[in-house]
């Protein structure tokens, strides 16, 4: 009977990992380890119009209904907070880095080539100068689903679901690679 319980759990296994400056923890026990598809086969291709009107809709929904509620974050109770606004500035850099993990086989918020999410922003022109940003965030997930099973997946991490709830965030963007997935947040100065 334990056979038949086996793939069941493979099939449903999701990584995650939340990161903003000066703070980083990974539920993948070794994060720069290549990464293959728990069910082959059936990975997403890429999602060349990710940034289309209604997934932007979806995503932000989704997000802005917790922050506005407020949640639990494990054992940590979240009060509500501001809602957040698309920037297509951290899509282009979510987008980088998915693409790039995806392509280049790895889970971690450091790319292969050293990068790390303010060198992401930094290409994508969302950081220009050093005083341009308050604050910045980023959660990645790896798991065969679609965008609501993703920010479900990070709610249900206390890291992740604190990095969403973060209240000092104004703008976020979530983007996807084959089963690769980033999730962005920042604040500029105004």
């Amino acid at each position: 009977m334990l056979n038949y319980l086996v793939p069941a759990v493979f099939c449903s296994l999701a990584l995650l990992s939340a990161c903003e400056p000066k703070a980083h923890e990974s539920l993948d026990p070794d994060e720069d380890k290549p990464i293959t598809s728990t069910n082959p086969g059936t990975e997403k291709d890429d999602d060349p119009q990710l940034e289309t009107d209604s997934i932007i809709i979806l995503a932000l929904a989704e997000v802005n209904a917790v922050r506005e509620n407020g949640c639990n974050c494990g054992d940590q109770s979240m009060p509500s907070t501001s809602k957040l606004s698309w920037n297509t500035k951290l899509y282009e850099a979510a987008s980088a880095h998915a693409k790039d993990m995806h392509a280049n086989n790895y889970f971690s918020h450091t790319s292969k080539n050293g990068d790390n999410l303010y060198q992401r922003l930094a290409a994508a022109d969302y950081i220009t100068t050093h005083t341009d940003v308050i604050t910045y965030g980023e959660n990645i997930a790896f798991g065969n689903f679609d965008l609501k099973a993703a920010i479900q997946k990070w709610l249900a991490s206390q890291s992740h679901c604190a990095n969403l709830m973060r209240e000092t965030y104004r703008e976020m963007a979530i983007a996807q690679s084959g089963n690769y997935w980033v999730q962005v947040f920042g604040a500029k100065r105004e």
